[in-house]
């Protein structure tokens, strides 16, 4: 005995409603939109912008508006993310830098906030990640600390002794 299966699936209308209107929505207000749901860079909104195929002269007005208004600032949002990215996760120097450019900051930004970042500081939260880590190997532990982007000099001193 075969049972057969809708080909109809059951549709949301709310959901079909919210993609018609964004269909619809100008690209100021789709702009504004995407900026009230999370804090945007610039090059962000920009390629969210090209993606729903906006023309470049609306995307760059709607751009300078948004700057104009304060709701684009990208010196303060790279400033925000590299203390979060410091005070909440476990990456060091070229880890941080490589989140930032992966966010689309300005290299002069980044530059300039990764000179704020001392050995000292960067120790600390290496630190962290030697408490959290389960490894006891001192390659394993050095791999580690490589592949999150610290320096050798903020963890060199924290590896336990070499054993012969």
């Amino acid at each position: 005995m075969q049972y057969s299966v809708s080909k109809h699936k059951f549709k949301n209308p709310l959901e079909e409603r919210v993609k018609r209107l964004r269909k619809k929505m100008p690209c100021k207000e789709y702009a504004l939109y995407l900026v009230s749901l999370t804090a945007q860079g610039t090059e962000q909104l920009r390629g969210k912008l090209e993606r729903k195929k906006y023309t470049k002269e609306e995307i760059s007005e709607t751009i300078n508006r948004l700057t104009e208004l304060g709701y684009l600032n990208d010196v303060l949002l790279a400033q925000t993310y590299f203390e979060n990215l410091l005070r909440f996760k476990n990456f060091g120097y070229y880890g941080i830098k490589k989140k930032l450019m992966l966010k689309k900051f300005d290299d002069k930004d980044i530059s300039r906030l990764l000179k704020t970042l001392s050995v000292k500081r960067e120790t600390e939260v290496a630190e962290r990640v030697l408490k959290q880590s389960s490894r006891k190997n001192r390659e394993q532990l050095a791999r580690s600390f490589q592949s999150r982007g610290f320096r050798l000099e903020s963890f060199q001193k924290l590896l336990p002794p070499v054993d012969y």
